[in-house]
């Protein structure tokens, strides 16, 4: 009978230790990311979930002996728990926290137009370099084993004499020491990088313990103001030009946000520009070519960023969407240059709101591709982020021209789709990875941008007009150890392409090839000769001299992770873990050598990034302004 009893323990205990796979899949994908990997680290991370498996382990044993059918709910919560880590596993791999009820807020809200990302979150390596599906399947046989088992120890002890079962229910109570042992570790132990200490079922109960044990690290402050508040746009004037000549007369505006565009794959020194890019090189060439940082690596973030000159709220929510008027550029030259706004989109405009953040910038017309096409002319492929960009440009020029016949300047904004994913612009079999396909629909929308500056030409629209081009954001390839773009501060998602490029014009030679998409709605006032404005901004205009730039940016995330540019280091300071990490970029372009920032320095540079996050709150939390 107790050769039964000690099966029941062994199957129970196999059952539990499963809860900590999720977490000893997430140090392996991490431990490529310079997490250190020590036997004392890996105890660190592991703690809180040998605490959590231990509990079940106490709470199983215990009422399991108490009455055999407890088992079947102990199985239903065994598996619950085990899909919940296996999913906060997944969201940390993706964006660096721990699930929490904002992003599942955020994901719900957004459902329906996230569904392609439910491609990448299920099929991409997730670790030992299986899939999460590959992984979730595994586990879900394991799952059944190992319960099965518990249910055929449970039959077998009860079989033989229920009162021996019940016998010994004292003894998983001798646990508790351990378990106890656990709690305290877990409450005095330092948090790791990434939170990977943290068990999302576990880590409430250690929090609330620690603030009332008054171990909490003190909140973040901020301790010095920051260095680039808002200011008029005015201001430009006491700047000196790069050139003495004016800078070109131009009536028309056109804005070209790249969709996921990044600078590794178009501008690097590694890539061939001219050969996968025809029409970019051209540009670039005969305009002005910066590598341009960003503000949030997202979408509505960089639309925020690009139109108003002001940095972006570095958090989840979308509160660049949610005002009714925000002063912009294109208010300032709708009012000053006679120009009307109008935004042509392969993106679906409901997306966080895109259409009503138009509007409150001054683009009062915006249209999908389905809006402005017959049924019978609509392009063929799509996804649930959007349609394909072949006839977005020609077919808007019929708009751009009755602007043009009533005698004023157009503002044209595009937003093609090509490079979002899915990556879906060739049936090249020889295309293997997912970057690979990606660079295929960089390539993609090249060719298209060519054929729309020859429809340009053909209809009159070319000369007197002002291109503008510029990456939303960059996208993450594993580079290091992530996917998609919103969560990392490296380059492959924070750096994008900026062209200002004009017909035959000769544009001045700027100082620097660096900049901030904050920059971008500056120096299209000064192209356009307003300079005499109230419009609040927090980049420069590139057409000015200016000293030593520092180029700040933020995680989609609240509290993530910052970072900090001062060519020719790149900082990026790590919320939870209280670490900073410095690069030196210009040797080290793909970050592969990373540095750690110790004393004076460390709290400088935090001190300076910390003002960055909570001057932009402030800001955002400011009353909104009206229009008169």
């Amino acid at each position: 009978m107790q050769r039964r009893n000690s099966l029941l323990h062994i199957s129970l205990l196999l059952a539990v230790a499963l809860l900590l796979v999720p977490k000893i899949i997430l140090i392996e994908f991490f431990s490529h990311r310079w997490v250190d990997t020590g036997v004392s680290d890996i105890a660190l991370y592991v703690l809180q979930d040998v605490m959590l498996a231990t509990a079940l382990y106490v709470i199983a044993v215990n009422t399991i002996a108490r009455n055999k059918f407890n088992f079947y709910l102990l199985c239903i919560v065994s598996g619950a728990l085990l899909l919940f880590l296996l999913i906060d596993m997944r969201v940390r791999e993706l964006w660096l926290k721990p699930l929490n009820w904002q992003l599942i807020s955020y994901s719900l809200q957004n459902a329906s137009n996230l569904t392609s990302g439910a491609e990448v979150f299920l099929k991409q390596s997730a670790g030992f370099g299986l899939t999460f599906r590959f992984i979730v399947f595994v586990l879900f046989l394991a799952y059944l084993a190992t319960w099965s088992f518990v249910g055929l120890a449970t039959y077998l002890a009860y079989k033989a004499q229920r009162t021996e079962v019940t016998k010994k229910k004292t003894y998983p109570w001798a646990s508790l020491p351990v378990l106890f042992a656990l709690l305290i570790g877990a409450i005095y132990a330092k948090d790791a990088r990434y939170d990977l200490n943290k068990n999302i079922v576990i880590s409430p109960l250690v929090t609330t313990l620690r603030s009332t044990t008054s171990l909490n690290a003190a909140p973040h402050k901020p301790p010095l103001p920051f260095e680039q508040p808002a200011y008029p746009l005015s201001r430009v004037n006491n700047l000196q030009k790069l050139q003495s000549h004016a800078t070109p007369d131009f009536k028309n505006l056109v804005f070209i946000v790249l969709e996921s565009v990044r600078w590794n794959s178009t501008f690097a020194a590694d890539i061939k520009t001219a050969e996968k890019y025809p029409t970019f090189d051209k540009l670039s060439r005969e305009g002005m070519l910066f590598k341009s940082y960003v503000s949030i690596p997202h979408s509505s973030k960089g639309y925020h960023s690009i139109l108003t000159g002001l940095h972006a709220y570095p958090d989840v929510e979308i509160k660049e969407a949610m005002q009714l008027h925000q002063p912009s550029v294109i208010h300032e030259l709708k009012t000053q240059k006679n120009m009307e706004a109008v935004a042509f989109s392969s993106l679906y405009l409901q997306f966080e709101n895109m259409d009503g953040f138009l509007k409150s910038i001054g683009v009062s017309n915006a249209y999908e591709v389905s809006d402005i096409l017959a049924i019978e002319n609509l392009p063929t492929h799509s996804s649930s982020f959007g349609e394909s960009d072949e006839q977005l440009f020609s077919s808007s020029i019929p708009y751009l021209q009755n602007i043009k016949n009533k005698g004023k300047g157009f503002i044209a904004l595009y937003f093609p789709s090509a490079a979002h994913y899915p990556y879906e612009c060739s049936h090249d079999a020889t295309l293997q990875s997912e970057l690979e396909k990606y660079e295929n629909c960089i390539a993609k929308s090249d060719s298209v941008l060519g054929e729309m500056l020859k429809s340009f030409d053909q209809s009159g629209l070319l000369d007197s007009t002002l291109f503008v081009l510029v990456g939303d954001h960059g996208e993450s390839f594993g580079e290091h150890g992530l996917f998609i773009h919103n969560a990392s501060m490296h380059e492959e998602e924070v750096a994008v392409p900026l062209i200002f490029w004009a017909n035959g014009k000769a544009l001045p030679n700027p100082d620097s090839t660096t900049s901030h998409q904050t920059d971008i709605a500056p120096t299209v006032a000064d192209f356009f000769g307003i300079t005499e404005s109230p419009l609040s901004v927090q980049g420069v205009s590139l057409l000015r001299k200016h000293d030593k730039r520092s180029f700040f940016m933020s995680t989609f995330f609240d509290q993530l992770a910052s970072a900090l540019v001062e060519h020719p280091h790149k900082y990026i300071y790590e919320f939870s873990s209280d670490t900073l990490t410095k690069y030196n970029i210009e040797e080290d372009p793909q970050e592969k050598n990373p540095q750690p920032v110790l004393g004076d320095e460390f709290t400088a540079v935090k001190n300076r990034l910390l003002a960055y996050n909570f001057y932009q709150k402030a800001l955002f939390d400011q009353k909104p302004e009206r229009p008169e």
